[in-house]
């Protein structure tokens, strides 16, 4: 949700205004209703129905109001999996949400959006997924109204995270079809990493060619300018800031910390590990379970500054990418706002984009995710080196992460399809 709000937020700056298409009342695992503040004013949101299949899931499967099948299906624990609710969950979701479960607002979405180009005059579509359904729109507003079009990947497609790992032959027909008729049909592809980009090629190798943009992710200085930080601990604070679910999650930090308590250690008499944001259930039972659960608090979800100021107000800022291909490109959302920080970083994550960026720039220090050795390793220099001592990075890294300048070389890419400066 940043990545769109904040070009929302600065465009303007760059001479484009931006006009915004999303859906009415629709459902979502989480709220941050103080992101409403950042929208300038005057800026024209157009909502259009949508019909989703999440409230009916969470009766039939008895799960809690704040879960959604997006993130509910990678939070189980292998009991509630062989439960048939779930198994019959996942089957549909798999077979008939092509992309995603998001699909049924396309009608709805083309219809408006066909609508707000003629009237707003609109010189450029942005489409940003996940869902991927945005980039079907972007995709049918190209080709029946032949307006420029970006399609913008915050994640790759097929077989990622968030997405079914198995569906039936023919619904994975379909969604190839639907990702090669997206890549082959945008006028520029951006993607957040060089990863990302290659996962969709490796699918589609005949589409390589100069249309493909790199456009970080990154951090907004002024959502730091204002934010109090909370009072230190007497212990150091490692803390973990946003959601954890399926591969991504604390196990093998866990077992480093356990054999450091079983081997008497006096780490564990000087840390406490905080996670602040959702945590699949899975992982909540693996913690409450730890022989380190004492040195475990959890925050439930709050807003982005209250976040923010439970980062800027802790000692080392944790970043786990578990070990996986499709992981060595993945430069996650969640990094650059841990440089904006300006914390040391602990880094469980293989070898890729996001170690080479850390160590390059003496961010932190980086063990292999399942590596429990080079875990405790890391764990003890970290802790024993840099903790509570705060080393802002090189400016020249900050600025080019800024999400103002990345807001700028988009306005520069529709300049470019446009012919507008």
């Amino acid at each position: 949700m940043q990545r769109p709000l904040k070009f929302i937020k600065y465009l303007r700056e760059f001479g484009w205004e931006p006009v915004v298409l999303t859906a009415k009342d629709a459902d979502y695992p989480a709220y941050d209703e103080t992101f409403v503040n950042e929208i300038p004013a005057g800026v024209k949101i157009y909502r259009s129905r949508i019909v989703e299949p999440y409230r009916f899931y969470r009766k039939f499967t008895g799960r809690n109001a704040d879960e959604s099948t997006d993130i509910a299906t990678l939070t189980l624990d292998e009991q509630d999996k062989r439960k048939l609710s779930e198994r019959i969950s996942e089957w549909v979701r798999s077979a008939m949400f092509v992309p995603d479960a998001r699909i049924a607002w396309l009608p709805f979405a083309y219809s408006l959006a066909k609508k707000v180009i003629y009237k707003e005059n609109i010189d450029v579509v942005l489409s940003t997924a996940p869902p991927y359904t945005t980039n079907l729109i972007g995709m049918l507003l190209h080709r029946n109204l032949n307006v420029p079009w970006i399609a913008d990947f915050r994640d790759s497609w097929i077989g990622w995270l968030s997405t079914p790992q198995w569906r039936p032959e023919l619904s994975r027909a379909l969604e190839r079809w639907m990702e090669s008729s997206v890549l082959r049909y945008a006028d520029r592809v951006i993607t957040v990493t060089p990863g990302v980009k290659e996962d969709l090629l490796s699918r589609n190798p005949g589409l390589r060619d100069g249309r493909w943009k790199l456009l970080y992710n990154g951090f907004d200085p002024a959502d730091f300018a204002q934010v109090q930080p909370k009072p230190k601990q007497d212990k150091i604070t490692i803390i973990y800031s946003g959601s954890l679910y399926g591969n991504r999650n604390p196990e093998y930090l866990l077992r480093a910390l356990e054999e450091l308590k079983s081997e008497g250690s006096d780490l564990l008499n000087r840390i406490r590990l905080l996670f602040v944001g959702r945590v699949g259930e899975a992982i909540m039972k693996r913690m409450e379970n730890s022989s380190v659960a004492g040195l475990i608090e959890r925050i439930p979800y709050v807003t982005h500054a209250e976040s923010l100021s439970y980062l800027t107000g802790s000692d080392i800022s944790l970043l786990i990418i578990d070990d996986a291909p499709e992981n060595a490109g993945i430069l996650t959302g969640k990094l650059f706002e841990y440089i904006g920080a300006g914390n040391p970083i602990l880094a469980l994550a293989p070898e890729g984009n996001a170690a080479d960026l850390i160590r390059k720039n003496k961010l932190g220090l980086v063990a292999h995710p399942k590596r429990v050795d080079e875990i405790k390793k890391v764990l003890l220099g970290i802790v024993g080196s840099r903790a509570g001592h705060k080393s802002p990075p090189d400016p020249s890294l900050i600025h080019q992460f800024e999400r103002r300048i990345l807001t700028k070389q988009l306005a520069e890419m529709m300049g470019e399809l446009t012919g507008k400066d």
